[in-house]
């Protein structure tokens, strides 16, 4: 698995700022998370994270910033991130 992957967003709108994007990601248990990022880590309308870790066909990510729910790091399925 690639060190840093593009994630599957639901969605990626325009933040309050200029320099801001929304992403909605969905984790593995179905769950979203709201992230608050800048333009840079949205790649082809996908939000790009670290892969932290693999488990099955479930992998660990670290968010470039912390969720609207606090969290920092969580598990997707591995069918939602794509290799850079």
């Amino acid at each position: 698995m690639p060190e840093m992957v593009k994630l599957n967003a639901s969605s990626i709108e325009n933040g309050l700022m200029p320099a801001e994007r929304i992403a909605r990601v969905q984790d593995a248990s179905g769950a979203t998370e709201e992230i608050t990022v800048s333009p840079g880590n949205v790649k082809d309308n996908r939000l790009v994270v670290h892969v932290i870790g693999v488990q099955g066909d479930r992998i660990l990510v670290e968010l470039p910033r912390e969720s609207a729910s606090g969290r920092w790091r969580i598990w997707v399925d591995r069918a939602n991130a794509i290799g850079l």
